[in-house]
């Protein structure tokens, strides 16, 4: 474990040191320019310094990019028979037949799980669990 003073000498030597739990050190800023990579710059978090290298940095176009994002608002028109058609195709209906039953006895064994014998009689309940098994 480095004291704060062993911490500050790694700093003078270009090294890396701590501030409030933070890593402080230099950051290289590279930028891949005909298939190698280029150094374009280096940020030294410790100095708070940037120091970019002349004429190395290449962007297409003629200007660098934008550095946010513009938002255009634009009207578009949706089809009307589009919302018309309000038909569910029915190319297997026994098969929609079978989830429509499905659904409507997943919904009613809510109602079964849910009855105590304080609802019902002792028959009718004893009639209801076997039902809802």
């Amino acid at each position: 474990m480095y004291t704060e003073s062993e911490l500050q000498e790694l700093e003078n030597n270009g090294q890396v040191m701590f501030r409030n739990g933070e890593r402080m050190g230099t950051i290289k800023f590279t930028q891949f320019q005909e298939g190698q990579e280029v150094k374009v710059g280096e940020y030294n978090a410790i100095a708070d310094v940037l120091d970019l290298i002349n004429n190395t940095m290449r962007f297409q176009g003629v200007e660098p990019p934008k550095d946010r994002t513009f938002v255009r608002l634009q009207r578009r028109n949706i089809n009307v028979p589009l919302y018309s058609i309000l038909l569910i195709k029915m190319s297997s209906p026994y098969m929609n037949n079978l989830i429509i039953l499905g659904g409507m006895l997943s919904y009613s064994s809510i109602f079964l799980f849910g009855l105590d014998g304080a609802l019902v009689s002792d028959k009718e309940f004893e009639a209801l669990c076997t039902v809802s098994i």
